[in-house]
């Protein structure tokens, strides 16, 4: 894009502040004094790390070394003049500096693909700008034109836009981040791409508050589960994993070696759904009701404190009891809870271990699935657009 710099006074004589040195310069001269201050003053600019730009698109570095010998012995040359076609509109002369290295005899030219690709049409604020778009929402290909065209007052094709936005990756998506805690959940959303069904599966770094990383497979399998778990975890700590109360996760984690946490809320909600309908019977009396909804409190207070020895004498008071339990109750106190201890009381033994998968869930709300579930048509299309939602949600929210 065109860069030029204009003096701000230029045509605004009201605004021209006199210098007490003006007027001890001999004869007070004020058509001088304000030819002088009106003067335009062209600076070099940093306009990133390594560039200056100065006036008419001219380019250089602002340091000078050489590329290959890395010698600081190196003197300017002439300019070297290049066409950048930026827009729809007549191409755009840049002028990049010329360098002779005096320890090599190397010569080298200012490098701009900072601002632009090499063999290029578009600069790369272009695609910067189509990224940003993604992060915050849905957009199909024909509106992020009109957006670019609102905003940089070009529309490069569909086509283009779609080129900008791939990604090298098959199945999976990996967060970028190079240190993760190790204490993760794990959760899975159903999709149906294309009419076909399909799966998100998404490992969730609890303590970093961001995904590790993401993938869409078309069947549920412990086999499909355990190898994204196993490369997803790749090169990093792995101590827990927090998931909900499928059966087929226990084999899972056994298998990986992991502890594993099963999800207080959901154990919650597994209660609750079944005795709600109990509650709303006319078939229970009024003390039963109340009955039903102590002892489920009762439960839960199992599970609502950080110290086991709590916790275990909770479950022994409430087991001493057990023939007064309501037969609801009773079976998910044999058939859950009593198998499933070990595993629901992890987090009592380390306060890091995510108690609920609650985070993973949230992420899946914030990333708009009926967006997914509704739009989208390929694996690829879902995954550039998941991929561009966790950078955003990884600037946002990471914990450092």
């Amino acid at each position: 894009m065109r860069n030029q710099i204009k003096p701000t006074l230029k045509f605004s004589i009201d605004s021209i502040q006199l210098k007490l040195s003006d007027f001890f310069t001999g004869k007070h001269d004020f058509e001088t004094i304000l030819k002088d201050r009106l003067k335009p003053n062209y600076t070099a600019r940093n306009i990133n790390q390594k560039l200056y730009l100065h006036e008419n698109n001219h380019f250089e570095y602002m340091s000078l070394t050489c590329p290959y010998c890395r010698s600081k012995n190196v003197i300017k040359q002439e300019y070297r003049h290049r066409k950048l076609l930026i827009d729809d509109n007549k191409p755009l002369n840049v002028y990049l500096r010329r360098y002779l290295c005096k320890t090599c005899g190397r010569k080298s030219t200012t490098n701009i693909k900072s601002i632009i690709k090499p063999y290029k049409r578009y600069i790369n604020l272009f695609k910067e700008k189509i990224e940003r778009f993604i992060e915050t929402g849905y957009r199909s290909l024909r509106k992020t034109q009109i957006d670019l065209q609102n905003f940089l007052g070009n529309s490069p094709s569909h086509q283009t836009i779609r080129n900008w936005l791939k990604i090298n990756t098959k199945n999976m998506i990996k967060n970028t981040e190079s240190f993760y805690s190790g204490y993760y959940t794990y959760d899975e959303q159903f999709l149906r791409i294309n009419g076909h069904r399909m799966y998100r599966l998404t490992l969730y770094d609890q303590i970093r508050n961001i995904p590790v990383a993401e993938q869409i497979v078309p069947k549920r399998t412990p086999t499909a589960i355990t190898q994204f778990i196993q490369e997803s975890t790749i090169n990093k700590p792995l101590i827990s994993i927090t998931t909900d109360h499928m059966p087929l996760y226990k084999n899972i984690m056994d298998y990986i070696g992991v502890k594993h946490q099963l999800c207080i809320f959901h154990l919650f909600k597994m209660i609750g759904d079944k005795i709600y309908k109990q509650l709303r019977s006319k078939k229970l009396t009024n003390r039963e009701k109340i009955s039903l909804c102590l002892y489920f409190t009762d439960i839960k207070n199992i599970f609502r404190t950080y110290d086991l020895k709590t916790s275990n004498k909770r479950l022994n008071n409430l087991l001493n009891d057990f023939d007064r339990i309501p037969s609801v109750l009773q079976r998910f106190i044999k058939q859950k809870i009593l198998p499933d201890y070990k595993r629901l009381t992890n987090f009592m033994e380390n306060t890091k271990i995510p108690r609920t998968s609650n985070t993973v869930e949230n992420y899946y709300r914030q990333t708009e699935p009926e967006q997914i579930k509704k739009k989208y048509k390929t694996k690829q299309g879902i995954l550039i657009y998941l991929h561009y939602k966790m950078k955003n949600w990884t600037q946002k929210h990471i914990k450092k």
